[in-house]
């Protein structure tokens, strides 16, 4: 019981924080704009299998960041630095989104890879994300609490990507800009949390 509470709490803090940075809000305007000439069915499986990949290499970067790390000598304390500063960045875009107009409504069968999957879920701020957890991942419990994680908010990509259409018009032009808006907030602080911890353990007189 002692072991599972820090696990559910490392579970809780990798779910909202991937959660909040893959924000399937912001990708339903793509998926309706690339699926258009497509059927529900076409729009179904593009939602299903953008998630599905968008987990696989979200997972594979999570396993694989101590070898980046050491590849590149790169200290986890920089890497929690610069993930930080790309996450504000990212998260303050998404105050003033651009207005992106898809050049071509024809429906390609392969767009669930890109962009759907790259990189509009696991994009940089999803992969450095799921870096930096693994790095806080210490031990085997946790690091299955992570994946378990990974697994939830692209499984709730699909949900919001599964039910797009009715979604976007319950919520309406304003209402996902205000939803998209929420969750830059949020990804902004995580980026910030990620950057005092850094600078924390970079430089201890500051702790």
């Amino acid at each position: 019981m002692l072991i599972m509470e820090p696990v559910m709490a490392f579970y809780i803090t990798s779910l909202i924080s991937m959660t909040v940075i893959i924000n399937p809000f912001s990708t339903i305007g793509t998926l309706i704009s690339l699926t258009k000439g497509a059927g529900r069915g076409e729009r179904d499986r593009a939602a299903f299998m953008s998630s599905l990949v968008a987990f696989c290499v979200l997972v594979f970067f999570a396993l694989s960041g101590f070898l980046i790390f050491q590849l590149y000598s790169i200290t986890l304390e920089a890497f929690r630095i610069a993930g930080g500063m790309v996450l504000l960045i990212i998260g303050l875009r998404m105050f003033s989104p651009e207005d992106k107009k898809s050049k071509s409504t024809k429906y390609d069968k392969h767009s669930f890879v890109v962009p759907l999957a790259i990189p509009m879920t696991s994009g940089p701020g999803a992969i450095t994300t799921a870096v930096v957890l693994a790095s806080q991942a210490t031990t085997a419990w946790n690091a299955v609490a992570l994946w378990a994680a990974i697994f939830t908010a692209c499984g709730l990509n699909y949900v919001v990507l599964r039910f797009a259409g009715p979604l976007q018009k319950m919520l309406g032009e304003d209402g996902t800009a205000a939803m998209t808006k929420i969750m830059g907030l949020l990804v902004c602080a995580v980026g910030v949390q990620f950057i005092i911890t850094g600078l924390k353990v970079a430089f201890p007189l500051l702790a």
